[in-house]
Formats: C-alpha cells, structure tokens, sequence
C-alpha cells in the first residue's frame, strides 16, 4: 500500500491535521508545542512496508510503516532494519500490539535516528486504526517543521522492552 498525505496545521485550536483520500488524523498540540509556520506544512509519500511489492517504492518513501503490529522488542529490531537499509527515509514506524502491553509506535526519524516510542493513549480513541495510522504522518511533519521526535508531545525513548 502507498498513499500521499498533507498534514495541515491550523493555530485555534492548535492541530496538525493529515488527510490522505480515505482518512483523516489529528493531533491536538499544546501552545508550547505551536508551529509557527504555513499551513500546509508536509506532503508526503508513505508507503506500508509489509505490503510493498515494488522495492522501488521503499527507496523514495518518505515515511515507512508497517501494518503489522509487534511486541516493543520485535518492533526495535524492524525498526533498526528499516533504518538501515533504507537510510534515505524522513521517518520510519512500527505499530505496537496492545497484547505487549503497549499501544502505539515505535519510531525513529530526522538526524538522530533514536527509537521513540508514541503511544496511542492521548490522542483520541474514536479514531479507527486507518485513522490512528496517520500518527506518523503528523511526527514527519513535525520534523519537516523543524523539530525533533524529542520534542513530540508524549513521546519518550524506547529501550528493550
């Protein structure tokens, strides 16, 4: 699967909003977590890595995720290998399983190529799952604008689990 998405932030209230042509995500951001930039900050290509049949797409990918969802430990060990060999991706996301004991992503981008991890708990729950997959659409557009995956509102590193 692959899909284009525009992430949109809007200042009242504070929100980054993706849309690609069958979903739409979005994520209230506190006042201190402010863009102060246009409103259409990201378009990008992502493209799902467990269901990609042409390799070609995985090189020019902006954001790579994946569709299966793994233990924090399993999800570690696909990120690192899509880092690496995809080294040219702005963002990389492995869905978490909520059997783990973890709801979320475990994600690495921009420079520091530190796995965080993002759960799904604050943003809100309605959103179904092709909804909640545009969460790492909203992280890349927050790298775009400058900022790190340190800085992402309730996102913390990810260890061994």
């Amino acid at each position: 699967m692959k899909r284009f998405v525009v992430v949109e932030a809007s200042p009242f209230p504070d929100v980054l909003l993706a849309r690609c042509d069958n979903a739409s995500f979005s994520v209230r951001l506190r006042s201190v977590h402010r863009l102060y930039r246009a409103s259409v900050i990201d378009e990008h290509l992502v493209v799902d890595v467990d269901s990609c049949r042409d390799p070609s797409l995985l090189d020019c990918a902006d954001v790579l995720q994946g569709s299966r969802a793994h233990s924090v430990a399993g999800a570690l060990r696909r990120l690192a290998g899509l880092t690496s060999a995809h080294p040219s991706c702005g963002i990389a996301a492995v869905p978490l399983s909520e059997a783990g004991g973890a709801d979320g992503w475990i994600l690495a981008g921009g420079s520091d190529r530190s796995p965080f991890l993002v759960p799904h708990r604050p943003y809100r729950r309605c959103q179904d799952s092709s909804e909640q997959s545009l969460l790492p659409s909203c992280v890349h557009a927050w790298l775009v604008a400058g900022r790190s995956l340190r800085e992402w509102p309730y996102a913390h590193e990810a260890s061994g689990g």
